[in-house]
């Protein structure tokens, strides 16, 4: 494994956060395709042990396999560049985006962007997801089956990711307990826990539902509660005479946000979108969605969002403020949990929870491409762009950032010229 620098760690994640469209899933890939296949920064086992770790913390997914990857190799310091490198250029587009959309309020380019782009990205984030898929499973036919059930349960019965991630990964270590101890082969071993498996999904998803959500949720109250009174003491002695009583909400609002939402960028939007359009009011409908538009058509993270709701409700500065506070607590997270998790990265146990764990999330988050499908495969067009992408990924090497640029314009020039 190739040795590496905080410039060379700095540089590559820079690069991506300017270049890396389609999500989580997407960012993921590339991150894997780039670190395991190409530089060898990375082992795959390596890999996909960072990848279950980052199930554990809340906050975005890709930005939690960047700060881990970064703490593995270069300590504090690597975690600190590496998550700044994958942020800072989508902070910096949708804060231009934001300046102008507050100045002039159109943004009609960039929703005919967004209308060729959009069935684009859908298709990346499935090609990506299928590509996860088959680099971790492997030739185990029991992640096959968590993947499966987990896009089922997203899809049909919508459940909440956290949940269905939880009970899969118990399930895992049931299962790959039992056949450690039967030492039977492996498909006599998976053919006789499968009744057991599918008589208990229901029940046992429920109970542990319950028991997390209640357990997980006095932790929580109990950290956020330290949490926001620190932040609320320090904050009115050191800094009462810069911020004003309104970037101190949007602080503990963001920083709440980012320490209890767990999912990808998309589930944290959404409960953004509840705390700033319908409880506190700072931003339309129409201007969240807008703000949404902007994430999506920027690089990096989907989360950006929170650098327009900022910038809307306090300028610069809220910009600065909200984007800081949505990654700080996963930021803290990380740094904690690389601490003492990766000591057991050889344990039987932990290593079934996180095969169980990579599955269910996979399968959860790649079920965000087929519901995002219905607001992004409106008419025959756009389902031309989706099979025609489809395709190329697929068919080619045709790289994603081409294929993103050209879609937009093509959206752009059909709004424009046809419609």
């Amino acid at each position: 494994m190739q040795s590496i620098t905080l410039f060379e760690l700095f540089k590559y994640f820079l690069i991506l956060g300017a270049t890396a469209f389609g999500g989580p899933l997407a960012i993921i890939e590339k991150i894997r395709y780039d670190l395991v296949l190409k530089k060898n920064w990375l082992q795959m086992d390596e890999f996909k042990n960072i990848f279950g770790y980052s199930q554990v913390a809340p906050g975005p997914l890709a930005f939690q396999v960047a700060v881990y990857f970064g703490y593995y190799r270069k300590g504090f310091w690597g975690a600190l560049l590496s998550g700044f490198g994958l942020v800072f250029p989508s902070f910096l587009l949708v804060l231009l985006f934001s300046i102008f959309y507050k100045e002039f309020h159109d943004v009609e380019y960039i929703r005919y962007a967004m209308y060729g782009l959009s069935p684009v990205i859908i298709a990346i984030i499935a090609k990506s997801g299928l590509n996860l898929s088959k680099t971790i499973f492997q030739k185990d036919i029991f992640m096959y089956v968590i993947f499966f059930l987990s896009i089922f349960l997203t899809i049909a019965i919508k459940i909440q990711i956290i949940y269905i991630v939880i009970s899969f990964a118990i399930f895992s270590l049931l299962f790959y307990s039992i056949k450690r101890k039967i030492k039977g082969n492996t498909l006599n071993s998976f053919v006789g826990f499968i009744p057991f498996m599918l008589f208990s999904v229901n029940s046992v998803a429920n109970s542990v539902s319950l028991y997390v959500k209640s357990s997980f949720e006095t932790l929580c109250s109990s950290v956020t509660n330290s949490v926001s009174l620190c932040v609320k003491s320090f904050s009115a002695i050191l800094i009462s005479s810069l911020f004003s009583a309104n970037l101190l909400t949007m602080a503990l609002l963001f920083l709440k946000v980012g320490s209890l939402t767990y999912g990808s960028g998309f589930v944290i939007v959404g409960v953004l979108r509840q705390e700033v359009v319908d409880n506190l009011q700072w931003l339309s409908s129409k201007e969240f969605m807008d703000g949404i538009a902007f994430g999506q058509i920027t690089p990096g993270p989907v989360v950006i969002t929170s650098t327009f709701i900022g910038y809307m409700t306090s300028g610069v500065i809220g910009s600065i403020v909200s984007t800081v506070c949505i990654f700080l607590p996963t930021f803290i997270f990380v740094l904690i949990l690389a601490q003492k998790i990766h000591k057991f990265k050889d344990n039987f146990y932990l290593q079934s929870l996180i095969k169980g764990a990579n599955a269910a999330a996979l399968g959860a988050i790649l079920s965000t491409a087929f519901i995002l499908s219905k607001d992004a495969l409106i008419d025959i067009t756009t389902i031309i762009f989706f099979l025609l992408a489809i395709l190329i990924l697929f068919l080619t090497k045709f790289k994603d950032i081409y294929l993103i640029l050209l879609s937009a314009l093509a959206g752009i020039l059909i709004k424009m010229f046809l419609y």
